[in-house]
């Protein structure tokens, strides 16, 4: 029983001192957010099309669809795209159930592929639509903008809510009268609404947020051809920081 009795008060005094510590820690540290954006305008565009086929056979509606596919990508790479620019998203045939002649077999068989046209420079857009659509597709849908390279972006505005805090707790300690020591504690928020950042939860995700607004883009006969995006790219950071005894 004696041994238990010294076992609980050893407990007691080792969470006394660790309570002590930790409010000394918490009544001696200043807490700041900082948040920056940035706006990039979109220089990529992605577009879908699709192109179709028919024939008395198989291996015929699947060839003239080939061949569609073929014009449509020398036309495109006459204008500078390249293979890496091109990819086929679906590819289906079988029997056309749809408009088949009974009176003829030359529209028995379908075939359909599905391309994503990637865009890497604006000023192309307008020439690569038109290409697109003067192939006669069955459909050309899906302006997707996007950024080439938003990581480069995120880590950009990142480094700017940083510095942003930074100048934060500069600022007040220095109207304060303290002395600010080392950081303690930094943690990256998340942007649910405009202007207000809020607490990650555990095991959440890093996330940047990014917020569209429609731009014009210009077209290269000076008109206005395509609503593109600027993105707005949001970051916001907790910073916790010691303050020393003496300035």
């Amino acid at each position: 029983m004696k041994h238990f009795l010294l076992h609980i008060l050893a407990s007691l005094l080792v969470f006394n001192h660790t309570v002590a510590q930790e409010t000394s820690v918490t009544t001696n540290q200043m807490i700041v957010y900082g948040t920056a954006t940035i706006e990039k305008p979109a220089d990529r565009a992605q577009i879908t099309l699709s192109l179709k086929g028919f024939g008395p056979t198989l291996e015929t509606a699947i060839n003239e669809t080939k061949k569609k596919v073929r014009d449509v990508t020398a036309k495109l790479f006459s204008l500078g795209l390249k293979e890496s620019n091109l990819y086929t998203s679906s590819f289906n045939s079988g029997d056309n159930f749809e408009g088949k002649a009974f009176w003829s077999s030359s529209r028995d068989f379908r075939t359909q592929i599905d391309m994503v046209v990637t865009v890497d420079s604006l000023d192309l857009l307008e020439p690569v639509v038109s290409v697109l659509a003067n192939a006669s597709p069955e459909r050309l849908s899906n302006i997707i903008f996007s950024l080439r390279s938003d990581s480069l972006q995120k880590l950009e505005v990142r480094g700017l809510a940083i510095a942003n805090a930074q100048q934060k707790a500069t600022l007040m300690a220095g109207q304060l009268g303290i002395a600010l020591g080392k950081v303690l504690f930094v943690e990256e928020l998340f942007s649910p609404s405009d202007g207000d950042f809020s607490v990650q939860q555990p095991l959440s995700p890093l996330y940047n947020r990014m917020m569209a607004t429609s731009v014009v883009v210009m077209a290269q006969s000076g008109g206005a051809a395509f609503f593109g995006h600027k993105f707005s790219v949001k970051s916001g950071v907790r910073v916790v920081f010691e303050i020393r005894s003496g300035k």
